[in-house]
């Protein structure tokens, strides 16, 4: 049952659609890489991106057009003999008849042209809230290829995603856990695959969102962090999870790589085909627990000196610090 949302949801005509023949192009790629899968949420999602590239995809914009049905089984047809070339089969009937209702439904909803509707609420004087999905180290460009999402996931998606000009971005806030997750295959260097590992995943309740898999975790990487900083061009960090580490001893934070006794501090091309060990700086955990605390003054002065530290290798300050998952558990710094 379909349950229509408030008239103020707007979807720009624009948007690509994912169709049920890209899951099963997107099950059969996966299959096909065995050991070298990358941990596609098998959602259709990179198919539906090599279509946009290839110049085939439909957008929502198409649902409106009295010939869709006829523009939905030539890309169909496409990709069954892509499919036919995996030896995959599937059957997506069930996915058919419910894409079908969904298309039904969204061609009730405020479809606009997107781009002329954010720019005139901009000239408008309106202020505007973009929110980003996934970390930058899974950004197509320059995250860790070849585990990488489809999109750009970095602050200038805005711009080619929304229609903005660069010059109308003022703010950009940073997400970072107070250590690092990744769920799926990949490079992880400060992985934690032990003792404490298991206990950032089991009292930060670590699983993946979409999948359900355990993430992997471990100590926050500053060389990763100071990266994601410089190409988004953050202003300020929220630091989220910091009461995950109020039962550590001791904690660690990544501040190079090292490879064959060579120290760096900068992200490698391919950081998946050599071994690369983390430098770590130890310091002591405040072994506290923070999840009351209301004011950044009366946080413990061990939790400062982690901060600080972050601080000062990033330059660019932790703002803000989430700690606990009620919306009033955030402390401005």
């Amino acid at each position: 049952m379909w349950h229509r949302p408030e008239k103020n949801l707007f979807i720009s005509e624009r948007t690509n659609i994912i169709v049920p023949t890209h899951r099963a192009l997107d099950k059969a790629s996966e299959q096909a890489k065995g050991k070298g899968k990358i941990g596609s949420t098998l959602k259709g999602i990179g198919p539906a991106y090599m279509d946009k590239t290839g110049r085939n995809a439909l957008r929502v914009g198409d649902l409106l057009r009295e010939d869709f049905k006829e523009m939905y089984e030539q890309l169909k047809q496409k990709h069954q003999v892509i499919i036919n070339t995996y030896h995959f089969t599937d059957d997506i009937s069930a996915d058919e008849k419910e894409f079908f209702k969904a298309v039904e439904f969204l061609k009730e909803l405020n479809i606009i042209n997107g781009e002329y509707f954010i720019n005139k609420l901009l000239k408008e004087g309106k202020r505007i809230l973009a929110e980003g999905a996934q970390g930058s180290m899974l950004d197509i460009d320059f995250g860790t290829f070849p585990f990488v999402t489809s999109s750009n996931t970095i602050s200038a998606g805005v711009c080619s995603g929304l229609g903005l000009a660069p010059q109308h971005i003022k703010d950009v806030i940073g997400i970072t856990k107070a250590y690092c997750t990744r769920v799926g295959s990949g490079p992880f260097p400060t992985e934690l695959e032990n003792a404490d590992g298991q206990k950032l995943r089991d009292i930060g309740k670590e699983y993946g969102a979409t999948t359900g898999r355990p993430r992997r975790c471990g100590w926050i990487d500053l060389v990763a962090l100071n990266f994601a900083c410089m190409i988004n061009g953050v202003t300020k960090i929220v630091m989220t999870k910091a009461d995950v580490l109020d039962e550590f001893e001791e904690l660690q934070v990544c501040t190079a790589y090292s490879k064959e006794g060579q120290e760096l501090t900068e992200i490698p091309l391919r950081l998946d085909l050599d071994h690369y060990v983390p430098v770590l700086e130890k310091f002591e955990g405040w072994n506290t627990d923070i999840s009351q605390v209301k004011d950044a003054a009366a946080l413990p002065e061990k939790a400062k000196s982690y901060i600080d530290f972050i601080n000062s290798y990033l330059g660019v300050n932790v703002d803000f610090i989430s700690n606990g998952p009620e919306r009033d558990q955030l402390i401005v710094v």
